[in-house]
C-alpha cells in the first residue's frame, strides 16, 4: 500500500493552481516562450493561453512578462511576483507532503 497526493488552489468554484499549472510556468520560463512551455507539456497553446490567464484572473497579478515581436520574435518570462509565488508554492507542497507522509505513517 502506497500513498498519492494532490494539492491544488481554488476559487469558489474552480481548481486553478496545482502542479500542472506550476509546470507550465517553470517550462514557460525555461523556454523562454508560451508556445514552447506549452509544446514542452504536449499542450496546445490556446489551453496554455487560458491557463495562463485563469491563474492571473485568480491570485490577481500578472504571472508573465511578454514581449511581442522584434528580431528574435518576442516571448515570455515569469514576473518577479509568479517567481515569488511558485517559490512559496513549492515549500508549501513540500511541508503538506511531509506533514502527510507523518500521519500517513501514524496510521498504517
Amino acid at each position: 500500500m502506497d500513498l498519492g497526493l494532490k494539492v491544488w488552489l481554488k476559487n469558489d468554484k474552480n481548481k486553478f493552481f496545482g502542479s500542472g499549472p506550476k509546470n507550465l510556468l517553470l517550462k514557460i520560463e525555461e523556454s523562454g516562450s508560451l508556445r514552447k512551455g506549452a509544446a514542452k507539456l504536449n499542450m496546445s497553446y490556446s489551453k496554455a493561453w487560458n491557463m495562463v490567464s485563469n491563474i492571473e484572473k485568480n491570485l490577481d497579478f500578472k504571472v508573465l512578462d511578454k514581449t511581442i515581436g522584434g528580431v528574435e520574435g518576442g516571448g515570455s518570462s515569469l514576473t518577479d511576483e509568479a517567481k515569488e509565488f511558485i517559490k512559496k508554492y513549492h515549500e508549501f507542497e513540500r511541508e503538506v507532503e511531509e506533514s502527510i507522509k507523518k500521519i500517513y505513517k501514524k496510521h498504517f
